[in-house]
């Protein structure tokens, strides 16, 4: 009688060997999904080597970032008054004053009249700067201040639209501009603020031209040409306003009644400037 052959096995050197059942599903769901298999492998070694080089591209953008920002001293240990690094923005009146005091005008004005007849020679000398649009930021229309600040705050402007913007990079939105609301005001002004509202110091850092507001609400949309708010624009500033604060470029506090961030810049010693340095 002859012998029949057992299911799933095969004959070898006149023995069957016989494959389990596992197996033999194994084989054939390779056979059958042969190409998805493939498919499905090649895509998730792409997906970890573009998470891979994403974090590479993130890491290259971090420095090239900070190639871009001055840096001219350790502001920790030579700025013209006291500062220690943090990421908090909490810096209070008094040590904005102390800053704004050191880095500003060493005389306020009294008068509104008396700033305004001498604000071309300011600008002339280079001892203020007279903010306008420009491509890095938006000035909003002043009425209790006038857009004028010192040539480092200028600096820092630069510095904080370099950084605002590498990061906006990331969340592929419509490209935003920071927006000045309020720059140096003079001792009328002051009193008028302090009149209307009772959280205003009579003793403000915006006397000495080294301190400014800018909006955290609302943003210039440069695609849209309107003024509006962007939770991802917000998110930006907020970061890059704590990555200077730790790099002790400014002292800032988020004010949440005016929606802004109030700061005032941080200015190497004359005697630690880079531009000493290379004298020296």
């Amino acid at each position: 009688m002859q012998k029949v052959q057992p299911a799933n096995c095969r004959l070898y050197e006149k023995k069957y060997i016989c494959e389990n059942f596992q197996n033999m599903l194994l084989k054939t769901f390779i056979k059958l999904y042969k190409k998805p298999l493939i498919l499905a492998s090649g895509l998730i070694l792409g997906t970890v080597l573009f998470i891979l080089i994403s974090e590479q591209c993130k890491h290259h953008q971090e420095e090239h970032m900070k190639s871009k920002v001055i840096t001219d001293c350790d502001r920790s240990l030579y700025a013209t008054a006291p500062i220690a690094p943090t990421r908090k923005l909490k810096d209070q009146n008094d040590v904005q004053l102390l800053h704004a005091q050191a880095n500003g005008l060493k005389n306020v004005y009294i008068s509104n009249a008396s700033f305004e007849a001498d604000s071309a020679r300011l600008a002339k000398e280079q001892i203020l700067i007279h903010l306008h649009d420009n491509p890095s930021y938006r000035v909003k229309e002043m009425t209790h201040s006038y857009p004028y600040t010192t040539p480092e705050m200028g600096d820092l402007l630069n510095d904080i639209n370099v950084i605002f913007q590498e990061k906006m990079k990331d969340t592929k939105q419509d490209k935003y501009l920071f927006r000045v609301t309020s720059g140096l005001r003079t001792n009328e002004t002051q009193q008028e603020l302090t009149s209307r509202n009772s959280n205003a110091s009579t003793q403000s850092a915006h006397l000495f031209g080294a301190t400014l507001d800018v909006s955290y609400k609302e943003f210039y949309n440069v695609t849209k040409d309107t003024i509006e708010a962007n939770f991802y624009a917000a998110e930006a500033l907020r970061e890059t306003m704590e990555d200077l604060r730790e790099q002790c470029r400014m002292v800032i506090v988020r004010e949440r009644r005016q929606a802004c961030y109030h700061f005032t810049v941080v200015v190497c010693a004359p005697t630690h400037t880079a531009d000493a340095d290379k004298t020296n």
